[in-house]
């Protein structure tokens, strides 16, 4: 039985047969795991969020991993350290569905174990570290979850983040674990990544109303979300320990799982 059902969605097939390169190289061989490339190189025909929900309805493996075409584990993590860390955050908290390598903490910190061209710096504290937003070039899920993509949502931006907050809506929990590789992205926030983030406002501001996701602060009154995503204000929010806790995603959909 294969463990990882491993799937990317790529517009240029060479950075996708490099990363399906690298991930054999460390170990994630085709008898412990099934690879699908979603082909876009002759033009958009997928997006990750419908993408996503069809690729979960066809997947018996454990777990999903969602990944990007400009993805190398190239840093001497392997199939061994992610199924180790795996096992170490079953034991820690069974209740998890989504991890990655980057992610925001309840400080609303940067938490990353990343290589790439925005010199990410690395996260010095403790690994597991639960978060509530994940960046999408890799994201591992837990297919017993049953999480799916909001279908009302389309586009390449904040589906790792949409997983997160479904998961956190079905009360489980979201980590960044210790799985180092390299990115070769900056990432693009172009006029697409704005037009989805209203969409995305749209969608999840009426139930996380008054509450950070990212550095989004959701509310339906516009002039509100400009003040409070101001980075002053928003950093005298941070550095507030009780007024924070208003704010914070987690306060609102507690840990215990709701089935």
């Amino acid at each position: 039985m294969t463990l990882f059902h491993i799937c990317t969605i790529a517009n240029n097939l060479t950075l996708y047969q490099n990363m399906k390169a690298s991930f054999l190289k460390a170990g994630f061989d085709e008898t412990r795991c099934r690879y699908t490339l979603f082909d876009n190189s002759q033009g958009n025909i997928y997006e990750p969020y419908s993408t996503f929900n069809k690729i979960k309805q066809e997947t018996s493996e454990p777990f999903l991993i969602l990944c990007h075409q400009d993805v190398l584990v190239n840093q001497g993590d392997n199939f061994e350290q992610l199924t180790k860390v795996l096992t170490e955050l079953d034991n820690l908290d069974s209740n998890w569905a989504v991890v990655g390598n980057a992610g925001r903490n309840q400080d609303f910190k940067l938490v990353a174990k990343i290589t790439d061209p925005n010199f990410t710096p690395h996260w010095t504290g403790q690994f597991p570290q639960k978060v509530h937003t994940l960046d999408e070039n890799f994201l591992l899920i837990k297919t017993t979850a049953n999480l799916f993509c909001s279908p009302e949502l389309k586009g390449f931006h904040f589906y790792g983040t949409d997983l997160c907050l479904n998961a956190i809506l079905k009360g489980y929990s979201c980590y960044v674990v210790d799985f180092h590789l390299t990115h070769l992205s900056k990432g693009n926030a172009d006029w697409r990544y704005r037009q989805i983030e209203g969409e995305f406002r749209k969608k999840w501001t009426p139930i996380f109303q008054n509450c950070y996701v990212q550095k989004m602060f959701m509310n339906n009154n516009k002039l509100i979300q400009y003040f409070l995503e101001f980075k002053p204000i928003r950093l005298f929010c941070w550095l507030q320990p009780k007024l924070k806790s208003l704010f914070y995603v987690y306060n609102q959909f507690p840990d215990s799982h709701q089935s």
